[in-house]
């Protein structure tokens, strides 16, 4: 796995090009040598973490989360095209992102030039470069392990879990892939304790509703369904007996027959109805005005010659033909559905009339007012009975599984940290001591540490986190340390690196003590006489080195190392603007 910036450009010439190089990339902010005022020695605010904006809307983040949104209308040219040329796997390639139309990029490669429809499309081919010769490919997404990889000024450095800051957040499952570890039963855990969480809320919903307001337990329902089942039992007897009466039985046999033939007939009724409705509802044919139709004739006889043989006017005729036809279909067919339902509808009067003339016979019996009231009271309990024992049952058909639920996360748990403890120990213990190492070259003392941490806590949602501490980190210019820390340890680490793709970008992650930038660039020459195969981009100001620079304090030639440089009279888009 292999990813390499070679240029990034535009077209129309929004911006220079920047060519980057392997080894590290320094994207400085300068003072203006020209403009000698307060205003022309600040460094902020020249364009550098625009710059890396760029890079990112290259590499298919999407607009609404760059800074490219924020640009306002007339600084950039409305055609422009943000152009990136690099090495995705083994595949030299040139991705093309208009900012007009952002979700159609373009990648040209060896074997030609594709629109993709969608940023989706786009990234899965990104992703299948990137990970094609690797066994767990598929598991994470280009833009995740790109968005590790490429930490933003915005983020605080804070989190290493998160580079995003707020409350995006990338989770565990990219820092894994990266160090090596299939994500195979990491990813079944995340599964279950998700099922679990949702199956936890319906149960509680439900057993909300079991206990009405809280006027009732749980337990105390299969009391109370053994009691409505004794009273519906009595309601249903006595309904047996009702129905006994002569007068009913008399009737019993019609009345029946009657209710079906009116249950089918409505519901005969009710199609008709519906179709006639979806036919009404059909426009009809839209029409093709006469010029339309002469400029597409002339058109298609112009490219096919004699080969197009029919006059416009017999074409015309044969469409008018087709138009009718169509008509007089839709115009049949509405007329045969409406005389069936008028057909259907004094049937099911002429029944609703007779069935009316039973009823009555009963009535005047005084059964019917008796069977009334008994269905009443009977439809009433034994609803109440059967939604209750339907709840009941739901709620303990739930309750089994979110109990299988939680057994499985334990199993599932106890797998992951079994994995973690013996199948990816080498990861831990050489990530450990990279971490320690590369903690006191740079900070003067080996007081760090690295190791996989599983929570016990049966409520959390992310269990598998990293304890990743430095001396005296819980500070925020400590923390950004320990992220920067984190990622070369990746970067670099004998095991962990095997699965990097040696590239990394930090936007100004070392605006920290002079001290550290000195000893962080100095680690970073050493990287570079080693021979180590990696491309570094950093963005910086230049005032947080120039002291040491002239004294000859920082090994790292800036200069060459250099790939871009802004001020504020030289910004990255050549002019100075309010974000929106």
């Amino acid at each position: 796995m292999s990813f390499r910036l070679h240029r990034l450009s535009s077209e129309p010439e929004a911006f220079d090009p920047i060519d980057f190089h392997p080894g590290v990339n320094l994207i400085l902010g300068e003072q203006s040598k020209e403009d000698h005022s307060t205003q022309g020695k600040k460094v902020n605010g020249v364009g550098k973490s625009l710059c890396v904006d760029f890079i990112h809307f290259a590499l298919l983040r999407k607009i609404s989360d760059t800074r490219l949104i924020k640009i306002p209308d007339g600084v950039l040219p409305e055609d422009l095209i943000v152009i990136l040329e690099a090495t995705v796997g083994d595949e030299r390639l040139t991705i093309r992102r208009s900012v007009q139309d952002p979700n159609r990029p373009v990648i040209d490669t060896a074997k030609g030039s594709i629109t993709y429809e969608t940023l989706d499309e786009a990234t899965d081919y990104l992703s299948h470069l990137l990970f094609q010769h690797d066994k767990h490919g598929g598991q994470v997404s280009f833009r995740q392990i790109m968005s590790l990889l490429m930490r933003d000024e915005a983020s605080g450095f804070s989190d290493i879990l998160n580079p995003f800051g707020g409350k995006a957040d990338l989770g565990v499952a990219p820092h894994l892939y990266l160090l090596g570890i299939d994500l195979t039963s990491y990813r079944s855990l995340q599964r279950t304790i998700s099922d679990l969480g949702d199956q936890q809320k319906r149960l509680t919903k439900l057993q909300s509703s079991l206990e009405d307001g809280k006027t009732k337990k749980v337990g105390d329902i299969p009391a109370i369904l053994n009691k409505e089942k004794k009273e519906s039992e009595k309601i249903d007897a006595a309904l047996d007996q009702l129905k006994a009466d002569p007068a009913f039985e008399a009737v019993e046999e019609d009345l029946v027959g009657i209710e079906r033939q009116l249950s089918t007939l409505r519901g005969e009724r009710k199609s008709l109805t519906y179709q006639i409705d979806q036919i009404r509802s059909i426009p009809l044919p839209e029409r093709i005005e006469e010029m339309d139709m002469e400029i597409l004739y002339d058109r298609v006889k112009e490219g096919l010659g004699q080969l197009v043989s029919k006059s416009l006017r017999e074409v015309q005729m044969f469409k008018e033909k087709l138009e009718s036809f169509q008509r007089s279909l839709r115009e049949k067919e509405l007329h045969r559905l409406i005389e069936d339902r008028k057909t259907i509808s004094r049937r099911v009067s002429e029944l609703s009339d007779r069935h009316s003339n039973l009823v009555s016979q009963i009535d005047r019996k005084g059964a019917l007012s008796e069977l009334k009231s008994g269905l009443e009271v009977a439809v009433k309990r034994t609803d109440s009975y059967r939604r209750l024992e339907a709840q009941y049952h739901e709620y303990e058909s739930l309750l089994n599984e979110v109990k299988g639920l939680k057994a499985e996360r334990v199993r599932e748990l106890e797998t992951v940290r079994k994995e973690l403890t013996e199948t990816h120990r080498k990861v831990e213990q050489s990530m450990n001591r990279t971490l320690s190492s590369f903690h006191e070259r740079i900070m003067g003392t080996s007081a760090a540490s690295f190791r996989f941490e599983i929570s016990e806590s049966k409520t959390t949602k992310t269990p598998l986190s990293f304890d990743c501490r430095i001396l005296d980190d819980g500070s925020a210019s400590i923390n950004k340390d320990r992220t920067l820390l984190y990622d070369y340890s990746l970067l670099f680490d004998p095991v962990a690196s095997l699965n990097h793709p040696g590239y990394l970008l930090h936007d100004n992650i070392l605006e920290v003590d002079q001290d550290t930038v000195y000893q962080t660039l100095n680690f970073l020459s050493e990287q570079v006489a080693a021979g180590e195969d990696f491309q570094y981009v950093l963005t910086l100001n230049r005032d947080k080195i120039s002291e040491a620079e002239s004294l000859g304090e920082i090994e790292l030639d800036i200069e060459s190392s250099k790939v871009a440089s802004f001020t504020k009279e030289n910004q990255f888009l050549r002019q100075r603007y309010s974000e929106k």
